[in-house]
Parts: C-alpha cells; structure tokens; sequence
C-alpha cells in the first residue's frame, strides 16, 4: 500500500488517471520528440493515456517548477534536460531545487552537431578552427538562449578550440537556425534532430559531431573530437523525474515501463533514425547522473561567469 494525499490506495490502483509528460521547450525539438515516443508506447504498458504538454520559458524553469510543484503521485512527470543540471548555477533566483526532484529513468541522449552555413569556406573542424582564429573579430555564435545547452557546448568549443567568438542568444533554436541558414550568423551547436532537415537539403553543413560516437543519422560526419579537438565531448540528454516525495513503488512502476517503452524495437528504430539514443537504466543510475552533469556544468559556468537574465 502507498499513502495518497492523505488516503491510501494499493499500488495496483496507479495509474488511476491519465498521465502527462511536462516538456520544458517547444514541439519539435528532441526532448518533446522523446517524450511523445516514449509516452505513447509506455500508455500501453500503464493501461492509460500518457499526453505531453509543452511548457514552455524562463530557459525551463517554468516547466521544471511546475513539475517539481505537481502532487507526488506519478500522474505529472517531468522530462529534466539541461536545465536541470545547470540552470541552478545560471538563475540567481528559482522556484524549484534539484532536490524537488525524483529522478525516474535516463530517457535519451542526443549529439549536437557543429553547423556552418555552405557558404563558408571551412569544410572540417580543423578548418573552421583556423578560418575563426585568422577573422579579426571572431565568428558569430547562435545559440537558444543564454546557458542553454547549446551556448554552453558552443562555450566549451570556443574554450577548448581558443577562439574568439560574438555570442548571438535567441529564443530557442528554432530562431536561431532560420538566421544561421539566411547567413546572418556564421555558426551554431545544435541537437543533431533539430539541424538534421536543414543539413540534408544542403541549406547548413555539418562540421562535426559533439558525441564520443558519430551520429546515427550523419555517419559521415566525423566527431569534434576525431577532428582534432581531443576530449571535446557534450550530449545533450532528456531525463524523466517526478516530484520528491513521490512513493517508491510509484517510482518503480514507472521506471518499469518507461524502460520496456525504450527498449522497444520500433520506438529504438524512430529515434535512432533521428540520432536520438533511446535510454533507460534505474533510478539510482538517473539521480547519479544528473548529479555528475551538474557538478561538470557547474565548473564551466562559474569560469565563464555566464548568467541567466
């Protein structure tokens, strides 16, 4: 039996409701496309309807605090990104704590992708690196927002490249790469799902990938690593947590679900087409990684001085 505001209930009886996916960015990008995935095939296990719901601003906070701040009964759960980790050393201020937070299960890991617009004459790492280091007044970089995950893979590169660049924040990638493709801005450090449609129609070309591995949908493109930038290695990520205090049973039953769902021939087939690794994994192995990445992001912040408006 597992206590329930106030009431008891057995754990057989949960899900009682339909479950949601709190999603912190907009449609389209490789968190929401994880949890729509993972959620429809999970709904079958659960026996109950699993919706997403995009909540988006304040670089994830409003998502996180709402999924920190939901009853902790399993019904609201909430996909952690990068955020998680790292907005508590951008924001001098939040409404939630990484200790609000139950982590559930690793649900995906995604490769950035270093794209340039084709106009540019670098057509490798080690090339972009020099063409940056010869400019006068450094590259301009776009990112989805300052201390979001692509401003910081893209710190890390400039940091471990030793380039000079002019950093362009927008309000999400998906204002950031119409700009990179009309040439306006000469580079950026982006999910591979979300530059794969305009790096297969040839409107921005992929210098290298960020992940240890090659992107499963860009097996030509070689890593930043391989490419002369050794030990350069940033992967985006997408955790499933709950609030704290949600019962262990509860936990459990979710990570055996979300974890099946995962392991799911067609759901690994959807997302490794779009360079998404599919994850999975228990709740202890969850928790101890989101604490890794923000002990790891925190260093980079903190030499950087980069904040969060």
């Amino acid at each position: 039996m597992v206590l329930h505001c106030g009431g008891v209930f057995a754990q057989g009886d949960f899900p009682r409701t339909t479950l949601r996916i709190l999603v912190p960015f907009a449609p389209g990008g490789a968190p929401d496309i994880v949890a729509r995935t993972l959620g429809a095939k999970a709904a079958e296990g659960f026996g109950r309807e699993v919706i997403t719901e995009n909540r988006t601003g304040a670089g994830g906070n409003i998502a996180m605090e709402a999924g920190a701040k939901s009853p902790p009964d399993g019904h609201t759960i909430l996909m952690c990104t990068f955020g998680c980790a790292t907005n508590p050393f951008l924001f001098d201020k939040l409404g939630w704590s990484p200790k609000d937070l139950a982590p559930v299960m690793i649900a995906g890991r995604v490769p950035n992708v270093l794209v340039v617009h084709p106009s540019l004459a670098a057509r490798t790492v080690a090339e972009f690196i020099a063409a940056a280091k010869a400019k006068q007044t450094g590259f301009t970089m776009a990112s989805s927002g300052v201390g979001s995950a692509s401003h910081l893979a893209g710190e890390m590169f400039r940091s471990m490249a030793g380039i000079e660049v002019v950093h362009v924040p927008y309000k999400g990638s998906t204002a950031a790469l119409p700009d990179i493709v009309g040439g306006r801005v000469d580079f950026m450090v982006v999910s591979a799902p979300e530059a794969l449609p305009f790096i297969n129609d040839g409107r921005l070309r992929a210098l290298g990938s960020s992940s240890t591995r090659r992107a499963s949908s860009l097996p030509d493109v070689p890593t930043i690593a391989e490419s002369g930038l050794k030990n350069y290695s940033v992967t985006a990520w997408a955790l499933l947590v709950v609030p704290a205090g949600t019962p262990p049973a509860i936990i459990q039953r979710l990570n055996r679900e979300f974890n099946a769902a995962a392991a799911n021939a067609d759901v690994r087939r959807r997302l490794e087409a779009l360079s998404i690794e599919p994850g999975g994994g228990s709740p202890a192995e969850a928790a101890e990684f989101l604490q890794q990445q923000g002990q790891e992001w925190e260093k980079l912040i903190r030499a950087r001085g980069i904040k969060a408006s």
